[in-house]
């Protein structure tokens, strides 16, 4: 993704049809999201409550982990999308501060949106609008910055900015980070015996042991977003800060690792692997968090700015 960064896409013109083939795919992302959300949701309000809350009668609340699932997703595809909308946004003709605008407006409504199931449950029914006004909200930005991006771009990308989208990035993966929590607790508790009973059965909780053909398929899909996502936090913290940079891209993905197979372990040889999966996910959460700490900080403390990296930084990028 280096031409991404670099801004100079007149050596290939591969790349520029590619860009814009790119954004021809976005566009069909954008119409599929309008289509989804019909049919999930509704676009009145009364049926976007009764999809969280069911009945006023009858209430019957979605269950939080089924939320917390679809976020989990939701905020992965939005996280690679945000970057590369974000990285083509660098190089359009508008100012500085344009860009910068554009760039914040695009991360915050769309972690608004992600978040949004969350608001309407803890708020309420009077607030199932919140769905529907934070969904048009995102879409709008969404189109908008399509359609920017096919403004005539700039020569060269501001170091400052490509700061701020390693900085949003930064608070994309604490939410990341949120919903892993908020998914491992509801399906499996706070302990080992819940991580056994969610492998294993437990026919006095009527829970049903795992196939290996499930989890298998949900490893192997796994694999390629993890890395993905690794691979692109790790390369911005070594943007900042390249202090214990090696061992905590080791780490990431060792644990990254063990925490995808350790179900696989759990069912093939027993419950005493369930130890394994705890201790594998939080080393995990943890190494995430410090990640985006160490990002946040050192871009508040550089000002936004890339120390010791030629280019601010696009050499790297």
């Amino acid at each position: 993704m280096r031409f991404f960064w670099t801004g100079n896409f007149k050596i290939s013109k591969p790349i520029k049809i590619a860009i814009s083939l790119f954004i021809f795919f976005v566009f069909l992302f954008w119409v599929g999201n309008f289509v989804y959300f019909g049919l999930k949701f509704g676009y009145s309000v009364g049926e976007i409550e009764h999809y969280f809350f069911g009945e006023r009668d009858f209430p019957m609340e979605i269950s939080l982990a089924q939320v917390a699932e679809d976020a989990h997703i939701n905020l992965f595809v939005f996280s690679l999308l945000f970057l590369c909308i974000s990285a083509i946004l660098v190089y359009n003709g508008f100012t500085e501060k344009i860009k910068i605008y554009f760039i914040t407006a695009f991360a915050i409504s769309g972690l608004l949106y992600v978040f949004s199931d969350y608001l309407v449950l803890y708020l309420g029914r009077r607030f199932a609008f919140l769905k529907l006004a934070l969904f048009l909200t995102f879409q709008i930005i969404l189109l908008v910055s399509m359609l920017v991006s096919l403004r005539k771009g700039a020569k060269n990308g501001s170091g400052k900015i490509l700061a701020i989208i390693i900085f949003l990035f930064a608070l994309i993966n604490l939410g990341f980070v949120f919903f892993n929590f908020v998914l491992f607790v509801n399906k499996m508790g706070f302990g080992i015996s819940g991580i056994v009973d969610y492998y294993l059965g437990n026919p006095q909780k009527f829970m049903k042991p795992k196939s290996m053909l499930g989890l298998i398929e949900i490893s192997y899909f796994h694999f390629l977003p993890m890395a993905l996502y690794l691979i692109t936090l790790s390369h911005f913290v070594f943007l900042v800060s390249s202090k214990f940079n090696v061992g905590l891209t080791v780490s990431l993905f060792s644990s990254a690792l063990i925490d995808n197979a350790s179900g696989i372990l759990i069912v093939l040889f027993g419950g005493n692997f369930a130890v394994v999966k705890f201790i594998s996910f939080f080393i995990l959460q943890i190494l995430l968090l410090i990640s985006s700490f160490v990002l946040i900080y050192k871009l508040l403390i550089f000002k936004f700015s890339f120390p010791n990296r030629a280019d601010n930084g696009s050499r790297y990028l």
